[in-house]
């Protein structure tokens, strides 16, 4: 929809802001033009709150990259950095102008709608403080909520899938437009829980992603269904309250692998074609290492970590009495006297 010029105006210099990576000016303004549109429509906007979102999540990024822990606010050690995703697109590139344990129940797997009225007591129980990642999700997923509300309101759904014949086309259609911008909200959701260590929830809003992609585009030739594969994938790896998440994990590595294999054969452009051949060692060396019997791998894990104790020991022992190797080889003759051949 067209918005306000003072929206408009506020929409462009968050913009500006975002794609200079100044994401939280950009926040800033991306929430008074959430404000703005409030105040004028009584309402909310659902395009508006996935920018805003989006914006609260790259500076929660930043500044746990800055202090060094999920959020700015946790302790817990952070998951492998996501580097070794090649040319797979995490979210951080610039919005278009239009328009612990604990973690487990800070937000709730299968997005149920809050309550309209909560217990008495809780109200009067002091907040706590919401880390930038629970923001950043809250947001999201409020984004989340209205755009399927606007989905199940269209009676336009094609007959036929894939909506889309690549990943660039734009959509003609408003089913297919709500569409795209629902799973790229699921999948920004994902990526949100992903960073705040909340890989159930993360798993969950990451194959709703990857469904919806599937409806959008033809898996043999899309990259963004290669992408939901391959993130779907890290976060079931660290779902290690389900027996068979390390299995799960390693099918839709496999899935990935396939999807970019396939993409390749038809790919014409020569460095794309070598990116993706680094792309895929990359991917068969982390299939590999899902495909290990997990016991087997504590029990490397463990001689390593032993060899590792024994050498230390003995280096230490060495430096604490230099002397003692040498000594050891000096009063250590045997193997090289002579013995007299014995008399016939």
């Amino acid at each position: 929809m067209a918005y306000s010029s003072t929206i408009n105006a506020l929409v462009a210099d968050a913009n500006k802001l975002y794609a200079q990576k100044d994401f939280e000016e950009a926040a800033l303004k991306y929430g008074e033009a959430c404000e703005s549109y409030s105040s004028e429509y009584g309402a909310e906007d659902a395009d508006l709150l996935n920018l805003y979102g989006k914006a609260l999540f790259q500076n929660a990024v930043s500044r746990s990259e800055v202090f060094g822990g999920v959020g700015a606010q946790q302790d817990e050690p952070k998951k492998e950095d996501n580097d070794e995703a090649g040319n797979f697109q995490f979210h951080d590139d610039a919005p278009l102008a239009e328009e612990d344990d604990t973690n487990d129940a800070s937000a709730p797997i299968g997005h149920e709608e809050q309550e309209t009225s909560d217990n008495e007591d809780k109200e009067n129980e002091p907040e706590e403080d919401q880390s930038d990642f629970e923001v950043a999700w809250e947001i999201l997923d409020l984004a989340r909520s209205l755009f399927e509300q606007q989905l199940e309101k269209c009676s336009d759904k094609p007959s036929k899938t894939p909506y889309l014949a690549t990943d660039s086309e734009e959509p003609q259609n408003k089913y297919v437009t709500i569409t795209k911008k629902l799973s790229e909200v699921y999948d920004l959701l994902g990526e949100v829980s992903l960073e705040s260590e909340n890989f159930p929830q993360a798993a969950a809003d990451l194959q709703k992603s990857l469904e919806l992609r599937e409806q959008l585009y033809d898996s043999q030739l899309s990259a963004l269904v290669s992408e939901s594969h391959y993130k779907l994938s890290l976060a079931l790896e660290f779902c290690v309250e389900d027996p068979n998440s390390r299995a799960k994990s390693a099918e839709q590595m496999r899935l990935a692998i396939a999807s970019v294999e396939r993409r390749n054969e038809t790919e014409k452009n020569e460095a794309k074609k070598k990116d993706n051949l680094e792309l895929l060692n990359e991917l068969k060396e982390r299939y590999a290492d899902l495909r290990k019997d997990p016991a087997e791998e504590f029990d490397e894990q463990k001689l390593d970590i032993i060899k590792g104790i024994l050498g230390e020991a003995s280096e230490t022992g060495e430096k604490s009495d230099p002397n003692k190797a040498k000594r050891t080889a000096v009063n250590d003759l045997s193997g090289m006297v002579k013995k007299k051949k014995p008399k016939k």
